[in-house]
């Protein structure tokens, strides 16, 4: 288990259970994106389809969505830890 600073955080793969743990800190408004996310994942660590949507694989403009969310987290937490992204990045 991680530690964290409300306690310890279950390891896990799970991003909707992950999300749970942090939700007080970071903000999702598209939960159905998170939920898109989540399948995508586990799918491809524990191979059945190796990442398919439920309709087939994921279209340039799902990626394109998939990228902008994650930025938008990325973004979130940087912001928590007080860290300037474009330094991450590099």
């Amino acid at each position: 288990m991680a530690q964290h600073k409300y306690g310890k955080v279950k390891n896990q793969h799970d991003l909707l259970k992950l999300y749970e743990s942090v939700s007080d800190l970071i903000t999702i408004d598209e939960s159905d994106t998170l939920d898109t996310l989540n399948q995508l994942y586990i799918d491809s660590r524990y191979p059945g389809d190796m990442g398919l949507l439920p309709y087939g694989k994921p279209t340039l403009e799902d990626a394109q969505k998939l990228y902008k969310f994650a930025q938008d987290i990325f973004n979130q937490v940087c912001t928590l830890l007080n860290i300037d992204p474009e330094e991450v990045k590099q």
